[in-house]
């Protein structure tokens, strides 16, 4: 059983399929894998039956315990199932099953909170936060323009390069986006005023990287590192992934806002459609291969109306009460 897997994200990987995938793949499988083992003694995947894998799902909603000793989350069992029926797919594309057991395998789908969104004040102020006056702030700043401007994900906007940016174009290049795909967005002109004032001087300032390290152990480079990654750390290396996170969860603190990388996103893609953006144009600017997953949003603005008509009762009945 364990070498199918194994061929199996052999297969992922050779299809440029993402990292998050192919982990999220690894790890649901092998949980399946041992469970079918101690459970049923099952050493062959032509055995496994429907009942075999409802019979998972219900240990792994109940009794599966994370290193942390918490349950998973339903999120995370939705993963799994999605993961599993897809490896089963493959197992019966590539006849090494006859059946697919996993075909009807679903998890009911549970009530999801929406997407948290800023207005266009709380947006503006969070942006404003880093000192521009600084090669980091003004690079942060960069940053927060283009990921409002954009809507891009947060591992997208860690990828970028210098040569991704087009800004006398406006356009923006993201490429091994969601599903290995590349795409095109168009830049605001303000984004682009950011970019090019992080470009011309803060970006070549931080791929000097001169110096680094903190007081003592501040030490004077010896060599240049040269890179084309368009966000570049004091090192003058490519910003990390989590110090994207970290920057902006600062900045969200000092501005006594909740917000994260994603919240960009959400937000950019609210106040499109708030604006009269397409659904469908939405849809293509956040590279959703699904239009189900855009349509979360207009859920958002439902939201926004019923609670647009519920102040405006509110106020209609307190200037009654004082007629």
């Amino acid at each position: 059983m364990n070498k199918a897997v194994e061929e199996y994200l052999s297969h992922l990987q050779a299809a440029n399929r993402s990292l998050e995938l192919q982990k999220s793949s690894e790890r649901a499988l092998n949980q399946l894998t041992l469970f079918l083992h101690e459970t049923y003694s099952i050493k062959d995947w032509r055995e496994v039956s429907e009942l075999h894998l409802r019979s998972f799902v219900l240990f792994a909603a109940t009794r599966y315990k994370t290193a942390q000793d918490k349950q998973i989350k339903h999120s995370t069992l939705r993963q799994w199932l999605a993961r599993i029926r897809r490896f089963f797919s493959w197992l019966n594309k590539t006849a090494r099953i006859l059946h697919n057991p996993a075909e009807r395998l679903l998890l009911q789908q549970k009530q999801e909170s929406l997407p948290h969104v800023l207005n266009e004040n709380e947006i503006a102020l969070l942006i404003e936060q880093p000192d521009i006056t600084k090669a980091i702030g003004l690079r942060d700043r960069a940053i927060m323009e283009v990921l409002y401007a954009t809507g891009i994900r947060h591992r997208e906007a860690y990828r970028l390069d210098i040569y991704d940016v087009d800004t006398s174009s406006r356009r923006l290049t993201v490429r091994r986006g969601k599903g290995a795909k590349d795409r095109i967005v168009p830049l605001t002109e303000n984004a682009c005023y950011w970019l090019i004032r992080y470009i011309t001087s803060s970006r070549t300032e931080l791929s000097a990287a001169k110096w680094w390290g903190k007081g003592k152990a501040r030490k004077k480079r010896k060599t240049i590192v040269t890179t084309n990654a368009l966000w570049l750390s004091v090192t003058g290396k490519r910003l990390s992934y989590q110090m994207i996170a970290e920057r902006i969860t600062k900045y969200a603190k000092q501005a006594d806002i909740k917000a994260s990388v994603h919240t960009f996103r959400h937000s950019c893609a609210t106040h499109l459609l708030r604006n009269g953006a397409s659904i469908r144009h939405i849809q293509t600017l956040l590279g959703h291969s699904n239009l189900e997953s855009t349509e979360i949003y207009t859920h958002i603005e439902v939201t926004d109306l019923k609670r647009a008509v519920e102040r405006a009762t509110a106020e209609l009945d307190a200037e009654t009460k004082q007629l």
